[in-house]
């Protein structure tokens, strides 16, 4: 008797400390969450879909209602929950995808799944897959210096895509962000200015860019904005060219 009250007032402390702290609870045969920004409030309209990880091409899917929250009925199966949200920023519509809370697979039990809008970071469901948008660098034609030796500098101009401040990104082949030569991965998507400067000797001497979608001639700085991946498909992307 004394072990099963025992046991019975663990289960209740439990569930006041899980109403305490607002962690919902699983309900039978739905998968249910809410869906927060970069500042945690509710993101309406964000596309939920529920994917078979056995079966391809079978999905289930629901959008969040005004408050950040979804529920859907959830059929027999192995699923995995993703989530999506459009926004519109300096004239362009963006597909961004959000942050899980948990990345794991769930049944028709049902599961609680909350996402998050994040600016930048690596997505748990693809080691290769990132938040934040990418750079493609490349070399006018004749610019024959290392690129190790080549150092970028992005200055936000105006608020980023959430509408924050944004910082000023110093970049340099191998490090944080520019990880690959051809490649600069997870930059939070907004409007920057671009520099570039060639280092050495302890000082840097100014080079030369422009936009590689664009017809300008090489400048002292351009203007970078990030294009959408074309269609439905998450993210962004923008591309550049260093000169001497």
């Amino acid at each position: 008797m004394l072990l099963l009250a025992g046991l019975m007032l663990s289960t209740l402390a439990a569930c006041e400390a899980g109403e305490a702290t607002g962690t919902a609870r699983a309900e039978d045969g739905y998968a249910t969450g809410t869906v927060v920004d970069t500042q945690g409030n509710p993101i309406a309209g964000a596309k939920i879909l529920l994917d078979n990880s056995v079966f391809r091409t079978s999905y289930i899917d629901t959008t969040t209602g005004e408050d950040g929250s979804y529920r859907v009925r959830v059929q027999p199966g192995a699923w995995r929950a993703y989530a999506t949200f459009k926004k519109d920023y300096n004239g362009q519509t963006y597909t961004l995808r959000l942050r899980p809370d948990a990345a794991d697979s769930f049944d028709q039990d049902g599961a609680v799944r909350n996402f998050t809008w994040q600016l930048e970071g690596r997505r748990p469901e693809n080691d290769a897959g990132y938040y934040g948008g990418y750079i493609h660098p490349s070399r006018e034609v004749g610019f024959e210096h290392d690129m190790e030796d080549v150092e970028l500098v992005l200055t936000p101009d105006g608020p980023l895509i959430d509408g924050s401040a944004g910082k000023q990104l110093r970049l340099r082949l191998n490090d944080h962000y520019w990880r690959d030569l051809f490649q600069i991965e997870d930059i939070p998507i907004g409007r920057y200015t671009v520099t570039a400067t060639l280092q050495g000797d302890g000082q840097g001497r100014p080079l030369r860019v422009r936009d590689w979608h664009g017809q300008d001639d090489l400048a002292p700085a351009f203007q970078l904005d990030f294009r959408p991946e074309t269609g439905s498909t998450p993210g962004a992307t923008a591309a550049l060219v260093i000169g001497d």
